[in-house]
């Protein structure tokens, strides 16, 4: 369209070097039916359906589904015995606890791991708290799909001076 429009000023500007006479709406007119020549694209309304072309859909390449799926009665039997092994004649001190959660987390993560549950990101964690006549409440709150994340807990209360919970998300 650039290419009529400028076409349609060299005609005027053609007439205006040529006749002085010329009035500005004569000028106007000229203009009127030289752009009138350019083809204007049709109004949306009167395209097809047909003429746009169809968005492709495509899938995922990749599985969706675990061939393995999350088994947790095995995860929870890895949570007891690490949790067992670790904690058994253990006497709560918040210099260690730390330390000792990060020590059982990354034990109960290779042995779950192990287990080889594709299509999984697996999340472990332990808290150590001090049992001395108070309550503990331990809440986590995700957004996850039911139907394929999934996750094991565990409560060890066996030492008289400390409580702890694992958790395996997976």
């Amino acid at each position: 369209t650039g290419k009529f429009l400028g076409s349609a000023l060299n005609i005027t500007n053609r007439y205006r070097a040529n006749s002085s006479s010329l009035s500005k709406v004569s000028l106007a007119i000229t203009n009127l039916k030289v752009i009138q020549n350019v083809p204007l694209p049709p109004p949306i309304s009167a395209m097809l359906a047909s003429d746009v072309p169809p968005i492709c859909k495509f899938l995922p390449t990749y599985r969706l589904c675990s061939r393995n799926p999350f088994n947790r009665e095995a995860c929870e039997v890895i949570l007891r015995e690490s949790m067992d092994k670790s904690l058994q004649g253990v006497e709560y001190s918040s210099y260690f606890a730390p330390s000792l959660c990060q020590q059982i987390c990354e034990d109960i993560k290779s042995r779950v791991k192990e287990l080889k549950f594709d299509r999984y990101k697996i999340i472990v964690t332990v808290t150590i708290g001090e049992r001395y006549m108070q309550g503990l409440k331990a809440i986590s709150q995700f957004l996850w799909d039911p139907e394929k994340d999934s996750y094991a807990s565990c409560i060890y209360d066996a030492s008289p001076s400390l409580v702890a919970v694992g958790t395996i998300y997976a």
